[in-house]
């Protein structure tokens, strides 16, 4: 029996999710934040997706072999755990530069907005790309 082992890496952001896996469009089981799981698969090809929410990955195709093990790493978008700590550090510029040195850098706002909009994306129209997965 060939065996597909999932490593669902840690991020902070998803701490509290599982994360659904579908081959060749069933789901066959889940896995959570920072988890692996294992599954016995039957040697052959198979397409391979990952969901949570209304969220999920591309679809990958892969080929396994009798006695074969397969590892897929599953991810969140990329700098996806970055994204708040930037946003926080932003904000203790600006409250810092107000409060301490009276200065208005409100050009800060435009940089945060900037930078919220690209989980936004991810939440929105990337919704089919917010997963990776990677072999």
């Amino acid at each position: 029996m060939a065996k597909l082992i999932i490593n669902k890496t840690y991020e902070w952001n998803n701490i509290m999710r599982n994360f659904r896996i579908y081959i060749n469009d069933s789901m066959i089981g889940s896995v959570g934040n920072g988890k692996t799981t294992e599954f016995d698969l039957k040697p052959g090809k198979y397409t391979l997706k990952s969901k949570v929410d209304w969220l999920k990955s591309k679809t990958i195709e892969f080929e396994i072999k009798e006695n074969e093990t397969k590892e897929i790493e599953l991810l969140g978008f990329k700098y996806g755990t970055l994204i708040l700590p930037i946003l926080l550090f932003i904000l203790l510029i600006y409250v810092v530069a107000k409060t301490e040195f009276n200065t208005d850098l409100n050009f800060l706002w435009i940089l945060g907005i900037i930078i919220f909009c690209y989980p936004v994306y991810y939440l929105t129209f990337g919704k089919n790309h917010f997963l990776r997965l990677k072999e």
